[in-house]
């Protein structure tokens, strides 16, 4: 490869499911567009072999794969059962020294060892990269490349909403963090600090009393404030959280958001007004970072379905729109065994079929009497993992009791399937809520300030479980399905050859190669 035929970017990104499928969608879809550039991707070697598998999902040619150089960096290796969170910041914290290190030898022009493969990649005769496109937790990187080189683009990499970058990043007035480190330090600098570490201060600062009051939102979402904590997931620590809000709004260049203008277009267009308006950033919308098309669902021959041959038997033997699929991303489960254990008796009680995994990371082991219950009723499939993206859109498939992540949330748009809200944290509670009150495609189990008394006993939640079911089986589910249809083909609008999307790219690669 000759550097003067190549333009150069590079990824740096996390081992999260989620953040990789949608930076996997970046890199595929800009090396598409231009034939001209190079996209090298620096990644742990745990999740090094995820990525080059995800090339697939994107309609890649083996020519632009040829351009795509996925080199893992460090050791592998998996988080122990319940141990998810722990696992991804010490592969974080090693990362960061990995990331400087390989980057120091690409632009030195040396060759790069992946880790995972073996492959070596000589980078004598390619140009250095002119733009780093970062990962919105990517671990320090951001400073250590304008400080190597001051003269190379950062991108941050916001794989989400815009509601939900305003409530994390946005100003207090949009009920985000922006100018928290000064907030923080300024309790030091008045001595109210009685004591305290910066981290702990910080975290008093992030961690207002919730008092019920709704959160600022521009498309009239009611969001309220005790909706905005963790559910049983643990904090981030402050520094990742400090460090990707200096990122965004100190150091980046620009900013790339999962979204179009079909979704939140009030709170885009606030986020708009302040990120380029004020920061004097650029904000490029890439749509929703999944592959999003509307051709209509295709079963894999028999010899392509692998371990998952059980899944699509299941799907095959019920009728349209009957089955729910329950799964909760590569992370997240709830963290009391007896909300799901109620829910799963819900379902076999109203005869509703159900598919679940034991998948996530935080996964906790259901009572071996209920799984025992669930396989002889026929009416449960519970596996070690389910092909979500490819079963989607199966006929069966007609909702998804999910936590609301942005590429759940996206890929049932796509597909015409009902969610059924379990948010936990990060942008899940906004997408509940935006998707629930705004738009009106899905249900959510209701807080007291949206109607009612939270009992919080396993009768309470089958009572409210029960009523959802039953609406979305009827009139008030065909109603959302409308509703939901109507949203699929505004996006489908964006997404289109010539649409606005492609034009954000293609600016995107003109800042990035400048």
């Amino acid at each position: 490869m000759s550097s003067e035929l190549q333009k150069h970017f590079l990824l740096a990104t996390i081992p999260a499911m989620g953040h990789i499928r949608a930076e996997s969608g970046i890199v595929c879809e800009l090396v598409k567009l231009d034939p001209h550039l190079l996209f090298t991707v620096l990644i742990p070697s745990a999740v090094a072999l995820v990525f080059t598998q995800e090339l697939a999902q994107w309609s890649v040619t083996e020519a632009e794969s040829a351009r795509i150089r996925i080199i893992g960096m460090g050791e592998g290796g998996k988080p122990e059962p319940g141990k998810a969170m722990e696992w991804l910041f010490q592969v974080l914290h090693a990362e960061g020294a990995e990331l400087r290190e390989s980057y120091q030898t690409i632009i030195e022009r040396g060759s790069l060892t992946c880790t995972t493969t073996g492959t070596v990649f000589d980078y004598r005769h390619i140009a250095p990269p002119s733009a780093t496109f970062c990962d919105m937790f990517a671990p320090g990187f951001a400073p250590f490349i304008k400080e190597t080189t001051p003269d190379v683009k950062i991108i941050n990499l916001w794989i989400t909403t815009p509601g939900a970058i305003l409530w994390h990043h946005g100003k207090e007035e949009h009920g985000g963090l922006f100018g928290w480190d000064v907030r923080t330090k300024a309790v030091f600098e008045k001595g109210e600090d009685g004591g305290r570490t910066f981290d702990e201060v910080a975290r008093a600062v992030h961690s207002k009393p919730h008092t019920g009051k709704l959160l600022p939102n521009a498309d009239g979402t009611k969001l309220f404030d005790y909706e905005s904590g963790t559910n049983g997931t643990g904090p981030l620590p402050i520094s990742v959280l400090m460090g990707s809000l200096r990122q965004a709004t100190q150091i980046a260049d620009a900013s790339i958001t999962a979204t179009t203008s079909a979704f939140e277009p009030g709170s885009l267009k606030v986020l708009q007004e302040w990120y380029e308006g004020e920061l004097g950033k650029k904000l490029f919308n890439f749509g929703p970072l999944v592959p999003f098309s509307a051709a209509p669902y295709k079963a894999p021959p028999l010899a392509a379905q692998g371990p998952f041959q059980p899944v699509y038997e299941f799907l095959d033997s019920h009728p349209l729109k009957s089955v729910m699929l329950v799964s909760f991303g590569s992370v997240f489960y709830p963290s009391q065994p007896w909300q799901l254990e109620t829910i799963f008796k819900t379902l076999l009680e109203t005869r509703t079929p159900f598919i679940t995994s034991r998948a996530p990371a935080m996964y906790q082991p259901l009572d071996p009497e209920l799984e025992k219950t669930i396989k002889e009723s026929g009416l449960g499939l519970i596996v070690d993992y389910v092909p979500q993206r490819d079963i989607i859109k199966h006929p069966s498939l007609g909702s998804f009791l999910t936590h609301g992540g942005n590429n759940s949330m996206f890929e049932s748009i796509a597909a015409d399937v009902l969610n059924i809200f379990w948010p936990f944290d990060a942008d899940q509670p906004i997408h509940a809520a935006y998707m629930t009150e705004v738009i009106r495609v899905g249900d959510a189990m209701k807080p007291p300030a949206r109607g009612g008394k939270i009992e919080g006993t396993p009768a309470a939640v089958a009572t409210e479980f029960k009523q959802i079911l039953s609406e979305i089986k009827g009139a008030i589910g065909e109603r959302k399905r409308g509703n939901l249809m109507a949203l699929r083909q505004q996006m489908f609008e964006a997404l289109k050859e010539g649409g606005e999307v492609q034009s954000d790219m293609d600016a995107c690669i003109k800042l990035a190669s400048a």
